[in-house]
């Protein structure tokens, strides 16, 4: 937990995801911006076919070990309809010593709508995620988030362009002593 913050839940921020070898998302692109403008990282993710990014992440000690919730933060190129995005997250835990060929839990969507091009959205916050695993203290925790193009909310017909997702997770203590 951070100093000062009291038990209960938090967000952590992530822009450090990876396509997955298998059934990927494109590599890692950059929005260019103007002089004195910022360049925006990225991550593309095709209107028709599921691809997944996937990142890791130690949990702390503070950890409640319980469920969990992500928003994604995304962008999109231009288009003229049909704007929706379904964004899902899973998740597995892995303590110390144990196997890290195991199941991920069940997936939870965020849904979105966009609309202006290159324009920053930031989804609904999920419903609970149950981590696969038996999630403990400390625990490596490993994420997939994938676009589910299938998913009837997800109608934008070019690339959705996903900068980052809000995990939020709860502590039952002050800090990690």
């Amino acid at each position: 937990a951070v100093v000062g913050v009291t038990a209960g839940k938090h967000a952590i921020p992530f822009a450090s995801l990876a396509p997955k070898v298998v059934a990927g998302c494109a590599a890692l692109a950059t929005l260019a911006g103007a002089s004195g403008q910022p360049d925006i990282p990225y991550l593309a993710f095709d209107p028709s076919t599921e691809e997944h990014a996937q990142f890791l992440f130690g949990m702390p000690k503070s950890w409640d070990e319980g469920t969990i919730t992500f928003r994604p933060r995304w962008l999109h190129p231009a288009t003229t309809t049909n704007f929706g995005t379904c964004w899902k997250l899973r998740a597995l835990a892995v303590s110390d010593n144990e196997t890290l060929v195991a199941s991920f839990g069940t997936a939870q969507p965020s849904v979105d709508t966009g609309g202006t091009t290159s324009n920053h959205y930031y989804g609904p916050e999920s419903s609970a995620i149950t981590i696969g695993g038996t999630p403990a203290a400390q625990d490596l925790v490993l994420f997939d988030l994938y676009r589910d193009p299938a998913d009837a909310g997800d109608t934008l017909a070019v690339d959705a362009w996903l900068i980052g997702i809000d995990l939020f997770i709860t502590t039952n203590a002050d800090n990690d002593a």
